[in-house]
């Protein structure tokens, strides 16, 4: 069994195609979809959110035409033993040689200030392919603005090969920035780049373009069908991100490793049940992303995966949150009300429009779900029709929405957040009712009530499930259908099943009352006994009082 640094040696962090295969690091075998898209001419786009491995597919394809996939420079070809490397000989012997033009618009926004800058960089790196190509650009006094135009002109036909990377991304710099007029004008410059690519399309033997979201106000979609996007084409639903089954081909060992430290276990002690456990754990925090519009593949985050085998110490983390561009998410979760955030961290589902998903005009008018699903906060949860779902893929994203909503919902309670998030344990573990209505209260009294004010039991529920998911690091469900009822809260922690029945009342004269009402709903909903739960299960009762603020009343209920 190899070591843990030479494990995590093998690890394709943040490298190009050709950087991978030259460290003999793992590569997922992607190169199927490579040949189907490389032997048209057609066009093509694909969205997939940030860190999801359209970069690297993007060299992958920088690689294919500059040197097949033939052996050259005095070493073995880069796609030697991948499935591509007996189907690109099928093409014809007289293609080639490219000249491939990787623009990576993310790249050409560093240090720029304003759109001029980003135009200025975009002639500066296509002059400067140009100048390595050797191809001389007939350029008269001025006409350094139009670098792309004088490159159409001194390719031959079917000869360019095109790789735009981020395409989107001068937009949703803008975006963040609340820019419209430079959004507007940087609008008209990818319109004006585009625009060259549908009217000079003998030019390009193949065109491949990447981004986060899918505009239909750029010229690629406005002058016409000319760019097909297989964003949720069925077929090419796993081309990015890998599969539960491309997890445990190509990573085994790692796997292996992984499970004897969760585990706390000698490797050779670890029981292929042992793993599978642990791939599914994996598959609850990071699998459940769906980009496919028939709901079939579904896909782990590779950057997450890749994170939790790096870790000295292996531990479930938000890690493609981390990196995921948090600022546009606070935005739009800006406009979410607590409830229909409650939805969404409750499993729930939100519906958009198959017009509104499919078709958005500008990032400024686009609704916020469909932003969401785009970014890789939402995903597909059912096969696409006239009505879309979109909801949470997994627990990486939930407990992230979760933070997010948890810091608005409680501004000040950061600086103690530790400390409660002990007592919070504490009470759980020793089963201690006054020590967990206390934390409730502790959560209720930091509430921000301007934008969650705490009138009905909803809320109540609400704040409840964001201090203890955080803190507990489970998932918390609210009004979880079970046999014959839905109880308010529901979890799980170490070997208990914790149920909560909350009631709201106005007075505290209305406490007593309605705290016997929700014992003996609990009772004759039979909550938790009908739930698949842990070995012990601890039933409570609880009264929230307006008039006292906080939760006034609570009642362990026993079978």
């Amino acid at each position: 069994m190899p070591t843990f640094l030479q494990l995590r040696n093998q690890l394709p962090v943040g490298q190009t195609f050709a950087g991978i295969r030259e460290s003999g690091r793992i590569y997922v075998d992607k190169t199927r979809y490579l040949y189907d898209l490389a032997t048209s001419d057609q066009p093509w786009l694909l969205t997939r959110p940030r860190r999801f491995g359209k970069s690297t597919l993007v060299s992958a394809f920088e690689e294919l035409f500059l040197h097949g996939v033939a052996p050259y420079d005095g070493h073995e070809s880069y796609f030697k033993g991948l499935e591509i490397e007996h189907l690109w000989p099928q093409l014809p012997d007289n293609e080639g040689p490219f000249y491939v033009l990787h623009l990576d618009f993310g790249e050409l926004l560093i240090d720029c200030q304003s759109v001029a800058d980003f135009k200025d960089q975009l002639n500066e790196a296509i002059v400067q392919f140009a100048s390595d190509a050797h191809l001389e650009l007939k350029t008269t006094e001025g006409s350094k603005q139009n670098a792309f135009k004088l490159l159409l002109k001194a390719v031959p036909n079917g000869s360019l090969v095109l790789l735009v990377d981020e395409y989107d991304a001068p937009l949703t710099t803008l975006l963040e920035a609340d820019d419209d007029a430079a959004s507007k004008a940087m609008t008209k410059a990818l319109r004006d780049f585009f625009l060259l690519v549908k009217t000079n399309s003998r030019k390009f033997r193949f065109t491949f373009i990447t981004g986060i979201t899918r505009l239909k106000d750029t010229s690629m979609f406005s002058v016409g069908n000319a760019i097909v996007d297989i964003s949720q084409d069925p077929y090419f639903g796993a081309i990015c991100g890998i599969t539960r089954e491309e997890l445990q081909s190509y990573f085994p060992e790692h796997l292996r490793c992984a499970a004897a430290q969760w585990l706390k276990l000698p490797v050779e002690q670890v029981s292929s049940q042992q793993v599978e456990q642990l791939v599914n754990e994996l598959a609850a925090w990071y699998d459940g992303y769906c980009f496919d519009s028939d709901g079939e593949n579904h896909v782990f985050s590779l950057w997450s995966v890749l994170c939790f085998f790096r870790a000295h110490n292996i531990k479930f983390s938000p890690y493609w949150f981390e990196v995921s561009g948090q600022r546009q998410l606070r935005k739009i979760l800006s406009q979410k009300s607590w409830q229909e955030r409650s939805k969404l961290l409750s499993g729930e589902s939100l519906q958009v429009g198959l017009g509104d998903f499919l078709s958005p005009s500008t990032l400024q008018t686009m609704l916020p779900e469909v932003l969401l699903f785009q970014a890789g906060y939402l995903t597909l949860k059912s096969p696409v029709d006239f009505i879309v779902s979109l909801g949470v893929p997994n627990k990486e994203i939930e407990i992230a929405l979760t933070r997010e909503t948890f810091a608005e919902f409680l501004p000040n309670f950061k600086e103690v957040f530790e400390s409660y998030s002990t007592k919070l344990r504490t009470a759980v573990e020793t089963h201690d009712a006054a020590g967990l209505q206390q934390c409730c209260n502790e959560l209720l009294h930091g509430a921000d009530y301007d934008h969650y004010p705490l009138t009905q039991e909803s809320a109540i529920a609400f704040g409840l499930k964001l201090g203890i998911s955080l803190s507990l690091h489970v998932r918390v469900d609210l009004n979880k259908h079970e046999a014959l009822g839905r109880p308010d809260v529901l979890f799980d922690w170490q070997d208990t099943t914790v149920v909560i029945e909350l009631k709201y009342a106005q007075t505290k004269g209305d406490t007593q009352k309605l705290l016997q009402q929700a014992v003996q709903q609990i009772l004759d909903k039979k909550y938790g006994e009908t739930y698949d739960r842990r070995q012990i299960l601890w039933r409570l009762a609880m009264v929230f009082c307006a008039e006292a603020r906080e939760i006034t009343d609570v009642q362990v209920v026993s079978a």
